[in-house]
């Protein structure tokens, strides 16, 4: 179908639908967080798991309202994969060289396998399905920072960096610092003040959780401006 509508048409039909998808992705993740946390509100701010601290995991509350859950990271999970591939198509119009493509086509599969564990957690919830959970938020997280980084590879010019790149990298500046503090104070047990290290970890979860909501318009912002 594409091949019968000239190349600039094919050009900007591509970049109309990768802001469309980084919009979608990132306003479906952002709902999905202000509806779980206000799941949690009017649940009174509960203490879903007995270690649980003031402030609960993403997880937790997830697992409880596990249909709220499950549509949003599904529908986020599905964007974030196609903001990738349409991202591709519309920079690969442009350059063909095939360093360029070879880093494209690493983050679109790095953001498949991140947007499938992302779903995957969802399903296999923290509290029935503990050990497939975290697994599964293991490889999101990974993923999700592999995809960032080849991205930034992609556009390793400096006649192609502009703000969205810089936006990247402070991404994944900021996310794996996050991350490895996070998995630490989760895995930390102590009987004095295990509950204040479970808050601790979980406001980090919900940093990173509005962080990727950024990461996820950075791409939009990225097409519209190129």
């Amino acid at each position: 179908m594409l091949s019968a509508v000239s190349p600039s048409w094919q050009h900007l039909l591509t970049r109309i639908l990768g802001i469309l998808a980084s919009l979608i992705a990132s306003l479906a993740w952002l709902a999905t967080i202000a509806a779980l946390f206000g799941l949690w509100a009017r649940d009174d701010f509960v203490r879903y798991e007995p270690d649980d601290g003031e402030v609960v995991y993403i997880s937790n509350v997830g697992a409880v309202h596990k249909t709220a859950f499950i549509i949003g990271t599904s529908i986020t999970g599905t964007f974030f994969f196609l903001t990738l591939l349409f991202t591709k198509l519309c920079f690969d119009m442009e350059n063909r060289r095939r360093f360029k493509r070879s880093m494209s086509i690493i983050s679109i599969i790095c953001s498949l396998i991140g947007g499938a564990s992302l779903i995957l957690l969802s399903i296999f919830d923290s509290s029935n399905h503990s050990g497939a959970h975290y697994t599964f938020t293991g490889l999101f997280i990974v993923f999700t920072i592999l995809s960032a980084i080849f991205t930034v590879f992609h556009r390793f010019s400096r006649y192609q960096w502009n703000f969205t790149v810089y936006l990247r990298v402070a991404f994944i500046g900021l996310v794996i610092p996050l991350a490895i503090t996070f998995a630490v104070m989760s895995s930390i047990k102590g009987p004095n003040n295990v509950s204040t290290l479970k808050s601790v970890a979980a406001s980090i979860e919900w940093s990173i959780a509005i962080i990727f909501v950024m990461y996820l318009a950075a791409f939009g912002l990225d097409l519209l401006f190129y």
